[in-house]
């Protein structure tokens, strides 16, 4: 527990004593005062060394809480009551490390004091707070700016990494509760990618426990996606021009879609040599036989027994088509 407690503190000292910012814009500048701030950490007897800094506090004081944690959107205040000079919060964190808790703020003409108690997997947390008024002007809202843009720019970069999440077909940005893309559209694209070739194939390649939330995600899952795929393969390459290359589309039938592989094999392979074989499927039919005689073989016997059943099987579906 003693070394969960400094990444617990790291969070709640982040931007602690500085005014949360809204999600309005923040203003252009903020008449504001400097003040010296002192945060102090205890938790099960364990205490941080005392963390002095200068801030900028609005000439007219305090009006909203110290954000409580990282501002990254997880951490939010509410029930904010202001009685006098004094000031009541509740707050919650969300994320790997989830909180609650509860702050108090007493001001003064050229201070205050408070404390916040802050609850989470690891035990509670007692923060306590102080200022003092140094003095010289200052821009309060310059903070507020800064925190606005580094959350705009955090959003713009989730929303281009749920955009490229999207079109590469990966579902480990999607799926669960927990995960960062939510907006309907990049939703939309991820099922539209997951019902082609490409998409197929991204999923194919995804452990189980990821693709199951593909039902959830797009009304299908993979084994349904995948058909839809093969079979809209199989139409494409029946209608393609006959010598044409097809090397990406023969090698998704034959890698992804067993019904599609098993009626070209019939069509274009079997009974054939392979120079008689066309150049357009002479690399599919090779394959296809390699695939079919590893099906057909088993693990070499003590002593040497007839071939079996399936070897022989395999060997006459083969029969003519290669040229060893």
């Amino acid at each position: 527990m003693i070394r969960a407690v400094p990444r617990l503190a790291a969070l709640l000292l982040a931007t602690v004593a500085v005014p949360s910012p809204s999600r309005a814009a923040p203003p252009a500048a903020e008449a504001g005062v400097k003040w010296e701030q002192t945060v102090e950490m205890q938790m099960a007897g364990f205490s941080m060394p005392a963390r002095t800094s200068t801030v900028c506090v609005p000439s007219s004081g305090l009006a909203e809480p110290p954000s409580a944690g990282p501002e990254d959107g997880k951490c939010k205040v509410t029930d904010v009551r202001n009685d006098g000079r004094t000031m009541r919060w509740s707050m919650t964190c969300d994320g790997d490390e989830k909180m609650s808790g509860e702050g108090e703020i007493v001001q003064g003409k050229d201070g205050y004091d408070g404390k916040m108690t802050v609850r989470g997997s690891h035990g509670e947390m007692l923060m306590k707070m102080r200022g003092r008024r140094l003095g010289g002007a200052c821009d309060a809202g310059e903070v507020k700016r800064t925190v606005a843009a580094l959350q705009a720019q955090g959003e713009a970069r989730t929303a281009q990494a749920c955009r490229e999440a999207a079109q590469a077909v990966s579902l480990p940005m999607f799926g669960g509760a927990a995960a960062p893309c939510k907006d309907p559209a990049d939703r939309k694209l991820l099922c539209e990618r997951a019902a082609t070739r490409e998409g197929v194939k991204a999923l194919s390649v995804q452990p189980a426990t990821v693709t199951r939330d593909l039902g959830a995600l797009c009304g299908k899952d993979l084994a349904t996606l995948q058909a839809g795929a093969c079979a809209a393969a199989g139409r494409e390459e029946s209608g393609a021009a006959r010598g044409g290359a097809a090397d990406d589309l023969l090698a998704f039938i034959g890698s992804d879609c067993p019904s599609e592989t098993r009626a070209i094999a019939q069509r274009e392979c079997a009974g054939r040599t392979y120079t008689d074989l066309s150049t357009r499927y002479r690399s599919f039919c090779t394959a296809y036989a390699g695939d079919l005689l590893d099906k057909g073989k088993k693990p070499a016997p003590a002593t040497p027994k007839p071939e079996d059943a399936a070897q022989e099987a395999a060997k006459k579906a083969v029969k003519g088509l290669l040229p060893w």
